[in-house]
């Protein structure tokens, strides 16, 4: 659910060098529906000679004006989350949050205004996540990124590599020395995939995603009964 810290920098800078073209409301009424499921591979080498990396998967459901965004887990980690949250131990303080087993939940009405839920099941709660706790819970802040992957708005300040080829066009923007490549995919109106490397090969950010069958009933639909409540009730 997170986007690792030197991915983030650069996706913030191709956004601040963006054309005034960053989707509304309408563009996002407008995107294809996907389903996808998002993998992420970090690679650093660090002054001591040690390489380390970390892998993880989410799976993400778009529709107009709603993303959401949930955590693979192994079924035994998975069933540890949810003997937890059974027994009533789910507790979040401002430094110690452990929420990549919650869904995220993002709504954007017409106005443009998002609301940002953390889905807790076992308890069966909504909770609403107010923009001061947004990092705590994975969520950069970005409607872009999240409903796009990446603004659409950042592409055109970015190098196009070639032409599009089995409907992706890539892009490249150098930043110092690292460089962000992007796999647009141009019918289906999401990142493919984004990468970015820097220029010694000491360090490696790749998060690729591909659709995946749709869920016969949308993830938000059977949580419309949940109780409401706000993120500072867990908190310290």
């Amino acid at each position: 659910m997170n986007v690792p810290a030197t991915l983030k920098t650069l996706l913030a800078a191709a956004a601040l060098a963006a054309l005034p073209l960053v989707a509304g409301a309408a563009g996002d009424a407008a995107a294809p529906d996907q389903t996808l499921r998002i993998t992420h591979h970090v690679m650093s080498i660090g002054k001591d000679g040690v390489q380390r990396e970390s892998r993880y998967a989410d799976r993400m459901v778009r529709r107009a004006g709603t993303v959401w965004i949930e955590r693979e887990l192994p079924p035994a980690l998975r069933a540890d989350h949810d003997h937890e949250a059974s027994e009533g131990k789910v507790h979040i303080g401002h430094a110690h949050a452990d929420n990549t087993a919650a869904p995220l939940w993002l709504r954007r009405d017409a106005a443009g205004t998002v609301q940002v839920n953390m889905v807790l099941r076992q308890q069966r709660k909504v909770i609403e996540v107010d923009a001061a706790n947004y990092g705590n819970v994975g969520y950069s802040g970005s409607w872009a990124n999240a409903y796009w992957l990446i603004d659409p708005a950042s592409l055109p300040r970015m190098k196009a590599l070639g032409t599009a080829r089995g409907g992706v066009q890539r892009y490249e923007l150098p930043q110092g020395e690292r460089t962000l490549r992007v796999d647009w995919d141009v019918a289906g109106r999401y990142a493919r995939k984004i990468e970015q490397r820097d220029a010694h090969g000491t360090s490696l950010n790749v998060m690729t995603a591909s659709a995946v069958a749709a869920p016969k009933v949308l993830p938000w639909q059977q949580v419309e009964s949940y109780a409401r409540g706000d993120y500072s009730d867990l908190l310290d």
